[in-house]
This record gives structure tokens, sequence and C-alpha cells, in this order.
């Protein structure tokens, strides 16, 4: 009946596992919804875990170098780690493809706001599949699938992509012409 602020009484928890601070530092511009994250500042790191995006995974020799990379910066916090130095200020080598785990409970209304913005096809890969995810558990769970013909990309409800020269070509860009 378009009455959405029924919504906001509906509040979900998602634990998150293993996306990388850069998707988290996007997943917590959305302030409607509430957070934990886990703390590098009092979590020390025996083995980091990183995020490979697929567009350096892709290729085998951008995959090594990556991954050396990555060994580099392990050895280099342990070293500093060994040192002496507090993990909340050897963290400050750590890069955004540290993986993270991280808690949000939102309610249905804000959920439904940020699939329009996170499931374009415009958005990063990552925070992408993450919602993806998100909505594929919304689906399977017999009390909340109802949400799921809500859960979309803002071009679906609106038959109209504000994306400009960045459209995927589904929906006009201006009235009347489709890419």
């Amino acid at each position: 009946m378009g009455h959405h602020s029924v919504l906001e009484h509906v509040s979900i928890t998602f634990a998150i596992d293993k996306i990388s601070r850069a998707c988290s530092h996007q997943l917590v511009r959305h302030r409607i919804a509430s957070y934990s994250q886990q703390s590098q500042r009092y979590v020390k790191y025996e083995d980091i875990d990183f995020i490979i995006p697929p567009s350096i995974n892709k290729n085998e020799d951008i995959a090594l170098g990556f991954l050396s990379f990555m060994e580099d910066i392990q050895f280099n916090y342990n070293q500093l780690i060994n040192l002496g130095v507090e993990p909340e200020d050897a963290r400050y080598i750590l890069p955004n493809a540290v993986a993270t785990n991280i808690t949000m409970t939102v309610n249905a209304r804000e959920l439904i706001e940020m699939c329009k913005l996170r499931l374009c096809t415009n958005a990063q890969w990552e925070i992408r599949n993450m919602f993806e995810l998100i909505c594929l558990c919304i689906k399977e769970n017999k009390e909340l699938n109802f949400l799921s013909e809500y859960l979309g990309p803002k071009c679906v409800w609106s038959k109209f992509c504000n994306e400009g020269k960045r459209s995927c070509g589904k929906f006009p860009t201006e009235l009347g012409e489709v890419k």
C-alpha cells in the first residue's frame, strides 16, 4: 500500500565474514544501519587474510605480484609486533585488502534502499556480491522472503538509469532513450 514506514520495525542482523576493509568502508557509509566490526586495534594478526580482486586474480603474474606484496606486509607487520610495537600501531601498514568480519543490523526499509544502490552494475564488485548474498539469505528465510520482491537495483523500480554514460543499458538514461 506504499506505507513503507512499517518496514522500519523489522530489524535484520547479518554476520558478514571475510570482506575487505575497502568493502566495509563502503558498507558503513549507510548510516541508518548499526555495525560492529572486528577491531584491528585489539586483534593481533598471526596470518593475515587478504581479499584478492578478480581483476588482479585473473592474471597469474599480477596475482603472484599481489601475493608477494601481501607476504611482505605480513612479514613487516610481524616484525613490528616482534619489536614491541602494539598491534594498534602496527596496523597502520595494513592495506584495504585485509579481510574483516562485521555484524550489521538494519531495518527492512533501509535494506531496500541499500540494495537499490549496491545491486547496481556500477557498484564495486565486492559490495555488489555481498548484497547478492544478503538477498539470497532473505529469499531463503520464510519469515523475511516477502521482502525479496523489493530488493533490487534502483533502475528496476524507476525504469530509469541515472548513471549516465556508466549505464548498463537496461533502462533509458534520459526520457525516451535506451542505450
